[in-house]
């Protein structure tokens, strides 16, 4: 990105040096001591010249700001393709947290229920010494 704003600045100043090179020559023109009709014709010459340069830069200019569309389109596009993988991962691993979580508690449920059992059981067992105690009695 560096290189690319020192090449942009560069041309600039190149742009900037032709526009200063072809104004000195239009101002030394008139100031030229030459006939009327010689300066006339040497200001018609620039000015085609100039012209033609201002097409070529037109054209330039054109031609730059194209690519930078396209590049930014090209960039626009990668980015939506990263979003939308992003975007997609995300959703299987979402998928997979709840398949995951879901498994999980439905272990959690049998475990609970083999506890439950347990203690049942436990409590069961408890009572009936109890009970056979109070029946002898």
């Amino acid at each position: 990105m560096k290189g690319d704003l020192m090449s942009d600045q560069g041309k600039g100043e190149f742009w900037a040096f032709l526009a200063g090179v072809l104004t000195g020559g239009i101002v030394a023109l008139l100031y030229a001591p030459a006939k009327g009709e010689e300066t006339r014709e040497r200001i018609r010459e620039t000015a085609a010249d100039l012209k033609v340069k201002g097409e070529e830069l037109a054209a330039h200019t054109k031609e730059e700001a194209e690519k930078l569309l396209e590049t930014g389109r090209h960039k626009a596009e990668e980015t939506g393709h990263k979003l939308e993988e992003a975007r997609h991962k995300s959703a299987e691993m979402i998928e997979e947290a709840k398949q995951k979580g879901t498994q999980k508690l439905k272990e959690a449920k049998v475990k609970g229920k083999e506890k439950l059992e347990e203690i049942k059981e436990k409590i069961s067992h408890k009572d009936e010494p109890e009970e056979a105690a109070e029946e002898t009695s």
